[in-house]
Order: structure tokens, then sequence, then C-alpha cells
């Protein structure tokens, strides 16, 4: 089920990465600046140190989302005609890329604990999924409004 539920996001995540034009991607991250410096209330300092180890592990997890999941992606439109062995053999690349998320987001957390204190870094965690429902939100609102249109 674990599984099942991280292969849904990275998809969900690959879509929303080519859905975005880059114009788009720099207003959400623009949103994401003010949403997380209004929830986490760092310091001058802490936001000097805070901004260049977020910004670079996001870039990174972007980077393998976008470059490593475009091709399994391709890949997988033609499930029907794929092989058992072809199967096993994205599956493992799919483990390889998930492993290095992991260890973005291990690395990640080492470096944050040196320069935020616990609970911020708890108050980043929550400040991020509240960010995410809330783009995701007006997301499927956005599109409902397409649809109802003529």
């Amino acid at each position: 089920m674990k599984l099942y539920t991280t292969i849904l996001f990275v998809c969900f995540g690959i879509f929303l990465s080519f859905g975005q034009k880059r114009e788009s991607k720099e207003k959400i991250k623009k949103l994401k600046i003010a949403y997380f410096t209004e929830h986490l209330n760092l310091t001058a300092e802490e936001a000097q140190q805070f901004w260049p180890i977020y910004n670079a592990f996001d870039d990174k997890n972007h980077d393998l989302r976008v470059k490593g999941f475009s091709k399994i992606k391709r890949e997988v439109k033609n499930m029907d005609s794929m092989s058992e062995a072809e199967a096993s053999e994205i599956l493992v690349r799919l483990e390889g890329l998930e492993k290095e998320m992991y260890e973005n987001k291990r690395e990640f957390m080492r470096k944050l604990r040196k320069v935020l204190s616990s609970k911020k870094i708890i108050r980043l965690k929550k400040a991020e999924r509240d960010f995410n429902k809330k783009l995701m939100k007006q997301f499927r609102d956005r599109r409902g409004r397409r649809k109802s249109m003529p």
C-alpha cells in the first residue's frame, strides 16, 4: 500500500512539474517564500542560512522528479506491451530515484538542524504540507471552473 501511495505522489509530482511553465514555477516559489516566512517566523540570521539550504534541497528534488521520472513516465505509457523483465527494471530505477530523494531529504534535515530549532523544523514540515494543500485546492478549483465553462 505504501509503495502505491508513493508511486501515486511521484506521478502527481511529475504531472505538476510538466504542467507548470517557468513563470508559474517562479510565482509558486515566491508564494512559498512568503508563506514559509510568515509561518516559520524566521529571524534575519535564520532566514539567511535557511533559504540557501531549502532552495538547494528543493531544486535537487525538482531535478530528480523532472529528469528521472520523466523517462520512466514515457516508458510506462507502453505498459500493455511491456514485458515483466522491463517492468522489473523500471521498478529498480524507480526505487533508485526514490532512494536519491530520501537521501536528499536526510541531508536537508541534517543541515537544517544546524540552523533551526527542532520546533521550527516541525513548523516547516507543517507549513510545507499546508502550502501544498492550498496549492492543490487552488489548482482543483481552477480546473473545475474551466470544465464548467462552455
